[in-house]
């Protein structure tokens, strides 16, 4: 089926990440491990990829601190969040060519490439198969909107608890020491799932650009071949 064909293939992508790669023909199994090993590996992926950001925002705010200093002869303390500030700029307004690349490697492209071309040699076969891709890509690009949409909800609610059982007028100590010991849990427990959820979205795009490009080049591949003319 054109479907399980198509799920394989993002299967590849994601091992291609993740380096994990375990496969079972037990359905039931096979889904275990998709839920408990590939999904946490994924956030782990993306982890790693926002870790390489993080390196260097903090690798560019110790060249400008270090530039402040010898400029301006100013203690590290006062230039040092115009620093970090100006230096996650300059990364996140870095050009197209690193930022696209953050996750994808030739190595993991050419595996996806030869695994599509194992399965689908043919043009007919490549385009049903990109479209297959599509649908699943568009269900995922969904599933981010709609956890983008709960953490906007859960942020909002946890706002409106800090302001109304910490920071309201009139409350007695104890119940507003009980109201930030609340608030403290709820903002770590905010944090944690809007961290992994940034981890797994920036895995996911990984994943999608790996399986664009290796489509682009399976595509490539087998049009040279079939328009090579025909040695007798």
């Amino acid at each position: 089926m054109k479907y399980e064909v198509a799920l394989a293939v993002v299967r590849r992508a994601e091992s291609a990440l993740t380096g994990s790669r375990l496969d079972h023909s037990d359905r039931w199994l096979q889904s275990a491990i998709e839920t408990v090993l590939d999904g946490p590996g994924l956030v782990i992926a993306g982890g790693q990829i926002l870790l390489w950001r993080i390196f260097w925002v903090l690798f560019t705010t110790a060249v400008f601190v270090t530039v402040l200093r010898v400029l301006d002869s100013q203690n590290v303390a006062s230039v040092f969040l115009p620093s970090f500030f100006l230096a996650m700029g300059v990364v996140y307004f870095s050009t197209p060519s690193r930022s696209m690349a953050a996750g994808v490697n030739p190595k993991r492209v050419a595996d996806v490439r030869q695994f599509i071309l194992s399965i689908a040699d043919q043009p007919q076969q490549l385009q049903s198969l990109s479209d297959c891709i599509e649908v699943v890509r568009t269900h995922t690009m969904q599933k981010l909107a709609r956890f983008n949409v709960l953490a906007g909800i859960a942020w909002g609610v946890l706002f409106w608890f800090v302001g109304t059982h910490a920071l309201a007028p009139g409350l007695p100590a104890e119940a507003v020491s009980r109201g930030l010991s609340h608030s403290m849990v709820g903002v770590l427990l905010f944090a944690l799932v809007l961290c992994a959820g940034i981890c797994h979205a920036t895995a996911v795009r990984a994943v999608c650009q790996i399986l664009d490009f290796a489509m682009i080049e399976a595509k490539a591949e087998v049009a040279s071949t079939q328009g090579a003319p025909q040695k007798n």
